[in-house]
């Protein structure tokens, strides 16, 4: 539900196999940091760094930090898997669900 590619079409995409590894790997920490720092971080967040399509969805899923009363993980997991021939990497993001809830009017 919360899969999509990472490939040629992106405009972060390089040619370079171990590149792409480490600049989904190096974005997944920054968000990791931001939702240490900030509390929560918005699946569309991500989608707009990284140049993906931002989904409807993606407006309410995300990750909410929350040690004492956890939510989900209190992490962000981009799920990346590289197919065999290098030419995409499938995200599939571990998301808390809808965190829209957990704000405070």
């Amino acid at each position: 539900m919360y899969s999509q590619v990472f490939d040629s079409s992106n405009p972060n995409w390089d040619q370079d196999r171990e590149f792409n590894l480490i600049y989904l790997k190096s974005q997944q920490n920054y968000f990791n940091d931001l939702l240490k720092c900030r509390g929560y971080v918005f699946l569309r967040d991500i989608q707009e760094c990284l140049g993906l399509k931002v989904t409807r969805l993606s407006l309410f899923v995300g990750w909410f930090y929350d040690l004492e009363n956890a939510l989900g993980d209190n992490y962000i997991d981009f799920g990346i898997q590289e197919d065999e021939d290098g030419e995409s990497i499938w995200l599939d993001f571990n998301v808390d669900g809808d965190i829209t809830e957990r704000f405070e009017d």
